[in-house]
């Protein structure tokens, strides 16, 4: 009886721990927590009210997801950002979204080219709002439209992993909003480029528009990041 009962505690701590991890994973991916912010388990136990084991939990969940790293004498933090981790997930999604819209292209027709179009008018509407963080949500819910119909499960697995990453760093629209406003025109714009691509059936353009909407948001994330007070790691070797 004993036994059964411990094994139902740890399962509700895991499932609190889930629920912490997935609260903090949203303040780092909405700016909330911000690039080596320090975070400490006495602390985020009193702000969620939870005990410390299942904060400890949720941190080792945080890690697992690449959020969060170990500093040697300051304990967890919130991942710096790097412009080489930056570039080199950008460089995997030239090749893996590449791919995806192509096999997409292939799949897609009026249904979902009608999908795509409303997800492009609600980005525009948010652009004129200047609700910066929705629109960042509606601009990926556009490549996601898309690279559902892919055809291939764990190329859009990757997918997901990949953007999980870069989303804290497109946050930098939140502490920016002038930065933020530029990058929102120039995704509309790439956006309307890749749909029309899509609606003529042709996988060659999708795909070097897709790339190329990839290195144009690679070298604006930079060029912003050069701009702001994030601590970016590496500047010294990689700006």
């Amino acid at each position: 009886m004993e036994s059964n009962a411990f094994q139902v505690n740890r399962n509700e701590i895991k499932r609190l721990s889930t629920l912490v991890a997935d609260r903090l994973e949203e303040m780092i991916q909405t700016a909330a927590l911000k690039p080596g912010e320090h975070l400490v388990q006495n602390d985020l136990a009193a702000r969620f009210g939870v005990s410390r084991v299942a904060i400890r939990d949720a941190l080792q969940e945080l890690r697992r997801r690449g959020l969060a790293i170990d500093v040697p004498q300051k304990g967890v933090v919130v991942r710096p950002v790097s412009y080489k981790t930056i570039r080199e997930l950008f460089t995997v999604r030239r090749v893996i979204e590449g791919f995806a819209v192509r096999e997409a292209c292939k799949r897609m027709g009026p249904p979902q080219w009608k999908e795509l179009a409303l997800l492009l008018k609600e980005q525009v509407q948010l652009a004129k709002k200047k609700d910066l963080i929705q629109l960042v949500e509606a601009d990926g819910r556009f490549h996601e439209a898309i690279y559902r119909w892919c055809g291939n499960e764990p190329a859009r697995e990757f997918i997901a992993s990949l953007w999980a990453r870069i989303k804290q760093v497109r946050s930098l629209a939140r502490v920016q909003p002038e930065w933020g406003q530029k990058w929102a025109r120039h995704s509309i714009a790439r956006h309307r480029a890749i749909l029309a691509a899509l609606r003529r059936r042709d996988a060659d353009a999708a795909e070097q528009l897709v790339v190329a909407a990839i290195d144009g948001a690679l070298a604006e994330l930079i060029a912003g990041l050069h701009e702001s007070d994030w601590g970016v790691i590496n500047n010294h070797a990689e700006a």
